[in-house]
């Protein structure tokens, strides 16, 4: 598990998605104060506080009006559905059930508490109290929560804590200062002090092994940053191409230790003879680096929000076909986005395109890469969308094979891009030594790879990442 599933339910119009906005400081969900409700299906948000991530889930309302645009019927199938859903994979961390202030708790109220409890079955869950509009109280939310203790008790409402508070912004009426602060901070508190743990005590934080590509100047390091939560990796543009160099970035977040290989991969032109023997020898240090952490589990292939170039297909191919016998799996990270009202908008004009490109991919992040955007909530949300794309990753497994096998493939694929052919026999040893700067050995063994056309390539295996972290 990768991140906490932080469950929203309640009536309808009660302001479970202005819950999720504050919780944001931005408006991530749609609200209105029409008459039909506004959530019909279950949305997912990602917010990321510290090194903790959270899949916080917005569900339709129950309750609405025989004109609404969900039935408590449908409300309640939804909420099942997302309950056996969530309980099959990672599990329900905890339950926030949403109502409006009441001076006193109805049997209303005490109805939409039952239908949720049982749409989420016989899940063992904890359930907390979220009380809106806490603006309209004349006392104290502790005094009001005393108060109706043994109305809930004799309707059945059991919570394990409650947080009462306000969603309007500080100016609103009547105006106060630092109200919205105080009800966002009283909101993370409920969540982090009554949320399931993640891992049991003791256990070690799993490992995830991720290859970062693309072509140079597409913000990769950006990616990088964004996924870490601070400036660790230099992001320049003078990084020289064709070289297949990498540099490794370890960190932790919640239970999950992160090892991301940040690759320079190759670009359009042709190589040169020195430049093939460079990029070679960093191939050999980033197949070594990989084969010793016990294989990878992700492809991070990032790509520029433009048109998709030739260079664009020959990294793919290089990595996800060639490296990668296509049995590792390739999430999209398209940056550069920062001038689209909604980033995500990039994705639902261009998933076709993608496609026909012959570009699979089993998750995307729309972002930006600039680190201080405008508006600067697009860095939000561009974290979000890397920790959406990341969390569904959480459970593939890890793709191994010997580091032999994997440099004979690769040296394969990146014959093509030589311009004017490999030198033979003792000129192809001097070139290694010379330009490569291999010793005599290493000469030898690189020149048995080189020369052999139809080496033995075992498949690679991929091994559950219990037994592979």
């Amino acid at each position: 598990m990768v991140a906490y599933n932080i469950v929203f339910a309640g009536e309808t119009g009660v302001g479970k998605s202005s819950l999720i906005n504050l919780l944001f400081d931005l408006e991530v969900s749609p609200t209105s104060n029409d008459i039909l409700g506004v959530t019909c299906e279950r949305k997912r948000f990602i917010a990321v506080r510290g090194s903790e991530v959270y899949r916080l889930w917005d569900t339709p309302g129950f309750n609405e009006g025989t004109l609404g645009n969900v039935s408590s019927v449908q409300a309640a199938k939804s909420l099942e559905c997302l309950s056996k859903d969530l309980e099959a994979a990672d599990g329900v961390h905890l339950l926030v059930f949403c109502f409006r202030f009441t001076k006193a708790i109805t049997g209303g109220l005490q109805r939409v508490y039952k239908s949720v409890l049982s749409s989420v079955g016989n899940i063992k869950l904890s359930v907390v109290a979220a009380v809106t509009h806490a603006d309209e109280m004349r006392q104290t939310s502790e005094v009001w929560w005393n108060g109706t203790s043994s109305q809930r008790e004799e309707k059945g409402m059991v919570f394990e804590d409650y947080a009462c508070v306000s969603t309007l912004e500080d100016g609103d009426h009547p105006p106060m200062e630092g109200r919205r602060n105080k009800a966002r901070d009283d909101m993370w508190q409920l969540i982090k002090s009554n949320a399931k743990q993640l891992l049991s005590p003791g256990s070690l934080p799993k490992e995830i092994n991720i290859i970062l590509f693309g072509q140079t100047g597409v913000g990769k390091s950006s990616i990088v940053n964004l996924i870490a939560g601070a400036p660790i990796a230099d992001v320049s543009a003078d990084v020289v191409g064709c070289t297949m160099s990498s540099t490794e970035y370890r960190f932790i977040v919640g239970p999950h230790q992160y090892r991301i290989w940040d690759t320079v991969g190759l670009e359009e032109a042709p190589l040169s003879m020195d430049g093939y023997f460079k990029a070679i020898l960093k191939a050999l240090l980033l197949i070594r680096k990989v084969a010793s952490a016990g294989g990878v589990n992700l492809l991070l292939f990032c790509m520029q929000g433009s048109r998709i170039t030739r260079t664009v297909q020959c990294n793919y191919r290089l990595f996800y076909e060639m490296f990668c016998e296509k049995q590792v799996p390739v999430g999209l990270v398209i940056t550069y986005l920062e001038r689209e009202k909604d980033m995500e908008d990039w994705w639902t004009r261009n998933e076709r395109s993608i496609h026909d490109y012959g570009i699979k991919n089993i998750g995307h992040a729309c972002v930006t890469g600039l680190p201080n955007p405008i508006p600067p909530e697009k860095l939000v949300l561009s974290r979000a969308a890397i920790y959406g794309l990341l969390t569904d990753c959480d459970r593939l497994g890890r793709y191994t094979v010997s580091p032999d096998v994997w440099f004979k493939r690769l040296l394969k694929s990146m014959k093509n891009l030589l311009q004017g052919g490999l030198p033979r026999g003792e000129k192809l040893m001097q070139a290694l030594m010379t330009r490569g700067g291999l010793t005599e050995e290493h000469a030898k063994r690189l020149r048995k790879h080189l020369e052999d056309p139809q080496p033995e390539e075992p498949s690679g295996t991929v091994a559950n990442i219990e037994d592979a972290a």
